[in-house]
């Protein structure tokens, strides 16, 4: 047998035994295979682990003050479905009206929220109760920001509504304080609302 013959032939066996190796290999996982599927057994899963969501940022909407409790509040004030506020044509919805004697020393007419911090803005109309019995007086709303007064307007019967849009960023304690004097027109809070990320207090 020449050299030449002896390679080759030499190389041939080097393949037959890659050959051999690479059909035991396959042999032996498909019997393993078959066998993991023959005894039930559940092939290996990949757990994927993902970081936790973060939580949704909150949702800023408009609440209505009426809806929600009180921290304080003076016997003066009650709620009502609807009120019409000096010569205004059409009514507010979901109003406040105070009608006892209420002054800025002795207040009877006041309602306290809490808004810690939550509420960046008061949307109101004041003036005085169209329905009124009496027609006299001029009234003096006060809107306080924790104790500070941020807005203070006068009203009588004979004027339109107005509205009121006050900056409560960062306040804790919202107050809407109304003076009346005993023989008076009633004064009237119509639909007092505010913006916030969350309620202002419970629901009533």
């Amino acid at each position: 047998m020449t050299r030449q013959d002896s390679g080759a032939s030499h190389i041939a066996r080097r393949w037959i035994a890659v050959a051999a190796a690479v059909i035991i290999v396959l042999v032996v996982g498909t019997s393993v295979l078959v066998s993991g599927v023959l005894s039930g057994e559940e092939p290996a899963a990949t757990v994927l682990t993902t970081a936790p969501a973060a939580p949704p940022p909150p949702v800023e909407d408009w609440y209505d003050l009426t809806t929600y409790q009180t921290v304080e509040s003076g016997a003066g004030h009650e709620t009502l479905a609807s009120i019409s506020i000096g010569v205004g044509k059409e009514p507010f919805a979901r109003a406040i009206r105070g009608s006892a004697g209420s002054s800025a020393t002795q207040p009877a007419n006041f309602r306290t929220w809490s808004t810690a911090g939550r509420c960046t803005r008061l949307s109101v109309w004041i003036g005085k109760d169209a329905a009124s019995l009496q027609t006299e007086g001029v009234g003096q709303f006060v809107i306080r920001a924790d104790e500070a007064e941020a807005v203070t307007r006068q009203a009588s019967i004979d004027d339109a509504p107005q509205h009121v849009e006050v900056d409560i960023s960062d306040v804790d304690r919202l107050t809407l304080l109304d003076v009346r004097a005993g023989r008076d027109a009633a004064n009237a809070w119509g639909t007092p609302r505010v913006f916030c990320s969350a309620p202002p207090g419970k629901a009533v």
